[in-house]
């Protein structure tokens, strides 16, 4: 793991990273996607099967890529390792500290339920549909932070669950119907699981081992992947074939290079999605990182001209198709709408005299973004941000008040900035 003090002042500013780490964790999640759906309609295998053997693959080459990227080297006199590049956190292949690994514990094991659901998914659904059931996570969050803030939902925080869910179900439509099994799939252990596994990531990347230095992301993946690999193993082998050691050396070689691919696509769409996560509130990460639906649509199309059937089972009803759309959009319209009604606050802080560093306390308070240390008339500068200017009173400056050693605020609404 590398000090704060070995970073480098980035030439980016901290708003334009953020929306790189989500969006860029969005694309690179479309082609994992793609590649796992193209592996099962290509080789016959059954999804589980697959995933059973992938999932496997997946952690050998993991744990290779961060043994390679733990190899030190010499950059502007300093030494750091390959991966600092990928995470400044990051120094070598390492045990993580007790408390951060029990979160990371828990992911995976959460991780595992959900990546049970994705493969039962695979084998009935294409790239476009699966993608967008996995944003029913959104609400998950969404429902999970206003219980943590003991508060009343937003209309637009409403209006984007309802966007959302009903842009799910459209895309789940089937020419029989609404298929319950997949719904009930989708709308239990698929999201349920993954918005536990988002928010306990979180939780561990945002553990400071020390000032300045933060858990690193590829450790991470290394060991959720670990117990992912356990939890799922155990639901595999209650439905795997008997002859399910013959498949998978029938299958092996003509599927490794897709297995190898969707591995590594997984890991950086990972790497990036945790970074994304310990920036910015969870609900918003994932609403940035849903570009993943718009993308899953023309990969499917464009895929299967080139491949027919690769990216799975493409219905010629255009009715069907037209209500697929239409579902997209409700999707995004939520997502870009749950970003967009941010209230972004700056807040200036004087404290009494001889109190101590509270720069850990601040920024440990929900919805603060950065906290910063001044020198001059004001002692701390916060960026915070909400959904309503009501919870940015109710739910952060009231903490802030409360804070030992607080003297006085001055709350500066942001209307309008450049990022």
């Amino acid at each position: 793991m590398s000090s704060r003090s070995q970073r480098p002042v980035s030439r980016h500013s901290s708003s334009s990273i953020f929306y790189t780490l989500a969006i860029g964790a969005g694309v690179l999640r479309t082609a994992s996607v793609t590649l796992d759906v193209a592996a099962v309609n290509t080789v016959t295998i059954g999804p589980v099967t697959f995933g059973f053997m992938s999932q496997w693959v997946s952690f050998i080459v993991t744990v290779a890529v961060v043994a390679i990227l733990s190899i030190p080297v010499r950059r502007n006199g300093k030494k750091r390792s390959l991966g600092f590049s990928l995470d400044p956190d990051f120094a070598r292949l390492s045990v993580l500290p007790r408390k951060p690994m029990v979160y990371v514990v828990l992911s995976g094991l959460f991780a595992g339920i959900s990546t049970a659901s994705y493969y039962i998914l695979i084998g009935s659904s294409d790239a476009s549909s699966v993608l967008p059931f996995g944003q029913l996570v959104i609400i998950y969050l969404l429902i999970g932070d206003l219980f943590s803030e003991k508060d009343t939902p937003t209309m637009v925080e409403l209006q984007c669950v309802i966007s959302i869910l009903f842009g799910v179900l459209l895309v789940g439509v089937t020419p029989g119907g609404f298929d319950i099994g997949t719904l009930l799939l989708v709308l239990g252990p698929l999201n349920v699981s993954s918005a536990l596994f988002t928010y306990y990531q979180r939780q561990a990347k945002r553990y400071e081992i020390r000032p300045g230095l933060r858990v690193d992301t590829l450790n991470m993946r290394v060991w959720s992947l670990l117990f992912l690999n356990i939890v799922f193993s155990l639901y595999a082998v209650t439905v795997l074939p008997v002859d399910v050691w013959e498949i998978m050396a029938a299958t092996f070689e003509p599927l490794f290079w897709l297995m190898v691919a969707s591995s590594v696509t997984t890991f950086l769409s990972l790497i990036l999605y945790v970074r994304a996560l310990a920036r910015g509130s969870m609900a918003i990460v994932n609403s940035l990182s849903s570009i993943s639906v718009v993308l899953g649509i023309p990969v499917t199309l464009i895929g299967n001209m080139f491949i027919p059937g690769a990216f799975g089972a493409v219905t010629g009803d255009v009715f069907l198709w037209t209500l697929r759309v239409f579902g997209v959009i409700l999707v995004m319209i939520g997502v870009v709408a749950l970003e967009a009604s941010d209230v972004r606050s700056i807040v200036l802080i004087k404290v009494c005299p001889l109190t101590g560093d509270l720069l850990p306390d601040l920024f440990a308070i929900k919805g603060v973004e950065t906290a910063a240390a001044l020198a001059g008339e004001y002692d701390y500068l916060l960026t915070i941000k909400s959904r309503s200017l009501g919870k940015t009173r109710k739910l952060i400056l009231r903490k802030v008040q409360q804070v030992t050693g607080v003297k006085d605020i001055e709350t500066l609404v942001v209307l309008r900035d450049y990022r």
